[in-house]
């Protein structure tokens, strides 16, 4: 009895102590991302477009660390408060991104804020790459930017005309990236969908055919570190250690079947360790997916997920747009025939 007794309160002292420890072991690394909301912005706006049916701000604001972050804020002319979505650009892009798409996204009812990543737009540095061989470079520069992001949501919640409680993300590549940790890290995001984005940092590296790796595995070969060794470096900037975080608010993945920029195996990755609501479209390409459809699709999600709206009709609009003059050829044909039965009918009576 004396025996059973000793066992059961050594049991009872040392199951929380190993507890204890292991859950001290699981670091929490959303608080690489932490920062001071209360610091001031310090905006600067100017608009340098006034269109038809938007107009385009440049915004510039502070960030931590001293930085300075230049943005555009696209704004639909419509009345009462609007949707915003929050783009980033992918490797070697900038903010100006945006203006392609800015005629369709203001139609559909959205205002579109986008930043400049460190080292893109004009953060532009001669000679300073954000994927580097200075790994702890390229980590401060990334963690920069995801905060960068954060501070744009700041900025977003001074302007009247937006509604803050819909505010979706949209990136691609780099911003896919980048986006998989900002919308982990960020609770203001509402949907998001990430294009031709990856998880798996050290995978990314060791398998991408992107034009800044091999610089970097060459550093890796020449420093004696194996991919193990960089992994723990990079876990606080691996998008699949916080996509999870993201759930349970939805999620779409755009990704290729034979991309090789963001390996496809990193994309599978990256859409397997997000939590539901989830949805992945998988294309017939590489890292170039198809954008207009892709863009269509995005704001069918937008508009039902973001919005509630019961039914989007942009994926149907670019099909029509797509093959209307081939529907309208195969109906006229349909016609001239029907109406020729129906003259042999007749003749035959």
């Amino acid at each position: 009895m004396l025996e059973l007794f000793l066992k059961l309160f050594i049991f009872a002292i040392y199951v929380p102590y190993l507890w204890g420890v292991n859950a001290s072991m699981g670091e929490d690394l959303r608080r690489y991302y932490e920062y001071d909301r209360e610091l001031p912005l310090n905006v600067h706006e100017q608009i340098i477009e006034d269109k038809g049916n938007y107009r385009l701000i440049k915004v510039y604001f502070d960030s931590v660390n001293g930085e300075r972050v230049p943005g555009l804020l696209l704004l639909p002319k419509r009345e009462g408060k609007v949707p915003c979505i929050i783009f980033l650009h992918g490797y070697g892009g900038s903010k100006d991104d945006i203006r392609e798409a800015a005629d369709l996204v203001a139609g559909g009812g959205y205002a579109l804020m986008a930043i400049d990543a460190e080292y893109h737009g004009e953060r532009r540095e001669s000679g300073r790459e954000l994927y580097s061989p200075d790994v702890n470079d390229s980590v401060r520069g990334i963690i920069q930017t995801i905060i960068d992001l954060r501070r744009a949501i700041d900025y977003l919640e001074t302007r009247p005309e937006i509604n803050i409680e819909r505010v979706g993300y949209v990136g691609g590549s780099m911003g896919g990236i980048l986006g998989a940790i900002f919308i982990g890290v960020e609770p203001r995001i509402r949907a998001a969908a990430l294009i031709v984005a990856g998880g798996n940092m050290s995978l990314m590296i060791r398998e991408s055919q992107h034009y800044t790796m091999p610089a970097i595995r060459e550093y890796l070969e020449r420093e004696g570190m194996s991919y193990e060794e960089l992994q723990k470096i990079l876990d606080p900037i691996d998008p699949i250690n916080f996509i999870g975080y993201f759930s349970p608010r939805p999620v779409v993945f755009h990704l290729g079947r034979f991309d090789k920029i963001v390996p496809a195996e990193a994309g599978r990755q990256l859409y397997e360790a997000a939590g539901e609501p989830k949805q992945v479209y998988w294309y017939d390409a590489g890292h170039n997916v198809p954008l207009d459809l892709v863009l269509a699709r995005i704001l069918d999600f937008m508009d039902q997920k973001l919005l509630g709206k019961a039914f989007a009709y942009h994926e149907i609009l670019y099909w029509v747009k797509r093959y209307g003059p081939l529907i309208g050829v195969l109906i006229g044909l349909a016609l001239i025939v029907i109406l020729a039965l129906r003259s042999r009918g007749l003749k035959r009576q």
